[in-house]
């Protein structure tokens, strides 16, 4: 089977509109992360449709990303020490060893959704009152100790554990004797030498132990109009009621999928570009394939092509397994060898193996393929711009197959779509994305997709203008490794200067 994809002699391809308005359905307003990676105290506000960060390398872009995709998922077993804000870990350090007034740093993670009145029955856990008002609610989820006393004393014990053992005699059936003096005098110190050690160890498996997630009801009465939470505000935890959990209510508001910047498409090896194009779209058709029901054509003509296949293999081996039988094997009592083919059509129609991409040649809509060519023959832009669209529909489709409870926002992030792609193609892309994703209109309601975008590209800024621009600066304070993110909404609307305003405008 050949997976055949057209191209035409123009600069943009043809995607099939369906609907899409400007939305006004619940959507994340602003986040605001603490504690995680560089993103030690930051708020990032998110447009409704599609927002646009840039910034240095290395800036916490990605980093951001992580933030929504570990906290959203719940994966509480994807966290290691090194998500810590570099910052924290001395504060982590002090704390174990008793210092005073020291508290055990958290990572969190808080959201604002802006919601509309026919949203109110999806975030009814999260109304934080009954004489709650607006359209904003949020949550905030919170990777803490679950007991940070006992974690503390857990690091004492285990040092001086390790101390002592250094010092003792060797133990029974092991020869007598002491460590040797030169591992003391040269400093050694044994594990764990202090707490981020400790939280650290793999073996231990710590953070899966002795950490848990924690959710909150956030109320927009305890925060300023710049979402900082006031003094003296105590959020309220969000407990389990009727078996529906934090992790369930945030699970059932939004999904979050990301597009990483690496995709596979080295040039160096010419046969795994054409595996790894083939093995994406095999993918997405194994995905679809109970949607598609049987294909009875389809299997007729595998069953005769196997059947000559099994023809053509018994001529070609009928020589062999004779000599075998003159041999003596196979003798009276054991079975006959046969070479026979198996061909499964769920197997060749879902595997990349059986499944290649191949490009046609000639016009578009041509009514007979006269030519095609193997993938690894076309150029990396092209084909980076297949996989993004490919991979958009992928996530997409498996977000709209949820049949029970499913979230009613799909945030996706996608890392530097520019990569191989000429200027042209770069603006395609980022103008017609929102269509790649548009819904039937009678689902419209009840589905709406949040786009992030991370580029280095001018071109794709041009295309979408300034508003939706955040921009992660770096700050480097005394050793400190912070970023901050400046949103280019809010710097447009501040400008009174409607001649300032229009030279922001694309």
């Amino acid at each position: 089977m050949i997976w055949r994809i057209w191209e035409s002699g123009s600069e943009s391809f043809s995607i099939q509109k369906l609907f899409f308005r400007e939305r006004k359905d619940m959507h994340i307003e602003t986040v605001w992360v603490r504690n995680f990676r560089r993103l030690k105290d930051t708020r990032i506000d998110l447009a409704s449709d599609i927002s646009i960060f840039v910034g240095a390398n290395n800036s916490g872009k990605t980093s951001a990303a992580h933030a929504l995709q570990l906290f959203t998922s719940a994966s509480k077993d994807r966290f290691t020490l090194h998500d810590f804000s570099s910052e924290c870990w001395d504060v982590i350090n002090a704390f174990g060893e008793g210092a005073d007034g020291v508290e055990l740093p958290t990572i969190s993670l808080d959201i604002w959704f802006c919601v509309t009145p026919a949203d109110l029955h999806r975030v009814v856990d999260l109304l934080p009152s009954l004489d709650w008002q607006g359209s904003r609610v949020g949550i905030r989820v919170e990777l803490a100790a679950a007991d940070a006393g006992l974690l503390r004393s857990s690091f004492q014990e285990a040092r001086a554990s390790a101390r002592h053992a250094q010092l003792q005699p060797a133990g029974e059936g092991v020869a007598q004797g002491y460590v040797e003096p030169a591992i003391a005098q040269d400093g050694y110190n044994p594990r764990p030498r202090d707490p981020c050690d400790f939280i650290a160890d793999t073996v231990g498996d710590r953070l899966r132990r002795d950490f848990e997630l924690r959710y909150y009801i956030l109320d927009s009465a305890g925060f300023d109009t710049e979402f900082k939470q006031l003094d003296g505000y105590v959020p309220l935890r969000l407990v389990p009621d009727k078996g529906r959990s934090g992790r369930d209510v945030l699970g059932s508001l939004v999904k979050v999928d990301c597009l990483h910047a690496q995709r596979h498409l080295s040039d160096s090896n010419a046969g795994s570009r054409s595996e790894d194009l083939s093995r994406c779209l095999s993918r997405f058709y194994e995905r679809n394939l109970e949607k598609r029901g049987e294909d009875y054509d389809a299997q007729r003509a595998l069953y005769q092509s196997e059947s000559l296949l099994n023809d053509h293999l018994e001529r070609v081996f009928g020589p062999t397994l004779e000599r075998l039988a003159d041999l003596g094997y196979p003798g009276v009592n054991n079975p006959r060898l046969l070479i026979k083919t198996a061909l499964n059509p769920a197997t060749i129609l879902s595997s990349h193996e059986g499944a290649r991409v191949h490009y046609a040649l000639g016009a578009l809509g041509a009514a007979e393929v006269t030519a095609t060519l193997p993938d690894r023959y076309n150029g990396l832009g092209f084909k980076n711009l297949i996989y993004m669209v490919i991979e958009l529909l992928d996530v997409h489709g498996r977000w709209l197959d949820i049949e029970e409870n499913r979230p009613p926002l799909h945030l996706i992030f996608i890392e530097e779509p520019e990569a191989h792609l000429h200027a042209q193609l770069q603006q395609v892309f980022i103008r017609k994305v929102l269509d790649i994703l548009a819904v039937p209109e009678e689902d419209s309601p009840y589905c709406t997709s949040q786009l992030v975008v991370s580029t280095h590209s001018p071109h794709v800024l041009y295309e979408r203008g300034f508003k939706p621009i955040r921009y992660f600066r770096r700050v480097a304070d005394a050793g400190i490794q912070q970023s901050q993110v400046l949103s280019m909404a809010a710097f447009y609307e501040a400008a009174v200067d409607p001649n300032c305003s229009g030279l922001m405008k694309p």
